[in-house]
């Protein structure tokens, strides 16, 4: 009976240069112990991640790419094989623990059941808590024979020096806009440009935004934030309208909003989702760049305190971002300076 083959990860095209280069490292032997790979979230870093890692346990790879038929291939799409280990937060959970991190010390320090490569994927990384971090390092020091650990990481600086240190680090761009246009048509159609410039060119954050609530909503929810900047709205008003959303995930809305508005005013380029363009024009007529600069500041601040763990109060932490671009904050300001 023939075997079914399995439906093995593919890097994104733009990455197909950086899977040559390890695949390449690997062949001469060059391939480090420990990798990180870092770079804006949605690019598909942990997609490399898992190509590599399938491709070293396939038992016939093909152009670079694993099989899908063997043993290996099988058991690595299917979650079981013996020598590839995933670490990630738990459910409900925002970070990666040192229990967890201890079994994974125990798979490096095992034998590979199939004679080759063990490797473990971590992701995000810098979801590793310090004592987590602190128990990974003697593995990332003397791995074993033949053991790749993976990193995979939106915001690197979270993680200690002493775990970069010990990584050789590959930092993956944005793809260049016209690829990850051209590729994210061929999966969403006509609403791909829009898409794009919401997720600030991260392709598949773009893809994963076709079902976000947010987006679906978010010229009320731009109109909402332009209209305090304007003195229109008040911040109690305009809080529960954007409360109703993650802030974590509303906090790289915010920022892009601000930062394209001051791409809108400096270089003229409007937004390529037309929806939000005349929006946008309003925002930076309202907001001085140095106020918008502070308020993105003021975002980025409160994106960072969430994603180490910080569990705020919602309406209050969206009432602290409006207040950075509100017009009554401003004159009030403004007035005190002229005091």
């Amino acid at each position: 009976m023939a075997v079914t083959g399995a439906k093995v990860q593919v890097p994104c095209p733009w990455h197909s240069d950086a899977m040559a280069q390890l695949l390449d490292q690997h062949a001469r032997g060059r391939l480090p112990h420990a990798l990180l790979l870092s770079g804006p979230k949605g690019i598909g870093k942990l997609r490399l991640a898992e190509s590599l890692a399938q491709t070293l346990l396939c038992e016939k790879p093909s152009a670079g790419l694993p099989c899908g038929h063997c043993q290996g291939c099988q058991l690595s799409t299917a979650g079981t094989h013996p020598d590839l280990y995933r670490l990630s937060p738990e459910e409900k959970s925002k970070t990666i623990k040192i229990d967890q991190v201890r079994k994974l010390v125990a798979f490096a320090t095992r034998t590979a059941q199939y004679s080759g490569y063990r490797v473990a994927i971590i992701s995000p990384a810098e979801a590793l808590n310090r004592n987590a971090q602190n128990a990974l390092l003697k593995t990332l020091e003397e791995p074993g024979t033949q053991t790749l650990l993976l990193l995979v990481s939106d915001q690197p600086t979270l993680l200690l020096p002493t775990i970069r240190s010990r990584c050789q680090q590959r930092i993956l761009p944005l793809p260049v806009k016209e690829h990850a246009l051209q590729w994210l048509q061929s999966q969403v159609g006509e609403s791909a440009a829009s898409l794009l410039d919401a997720a600030q060119g991260a392709p598949l954050r773009a893809l994963a935004l076709e079902q976000a609530e947010w987006f679906a909503d978010r010229t009320r929810l731009l109109d909402t934030l332009v209209r305090v900047a304007e003195g229109r709205q008040s911040v109690a008003q305009a809080s529960p309208v954007l409360a109703k959303h993650d802030p974590t995930e509303m906090a790289s809305v915010i920022y892009g909003w601000l930062s394209r508005s001051l791409n809108q005013r400096f270089s003229g380029q409007q937004s390529a989702d037309a929806l939000l363009a005349p929006l946008l024009e309003r925002l930076n007529k309202a907001v001085p760049p140095a106020r918008l600069l502070r308020a993105a500041q003021r975002v980025l601040e409160g994106r960072r305190a969430l994603l180490s763990g910080a569990n705020p109060n919602k309406e209050l932490l969206y009432e602290q971002w409006l207040l950075a671009v509100s017009y009554t904050h401003l004159r009030a300001h403004e007035t005190r300076h002229d005091l």
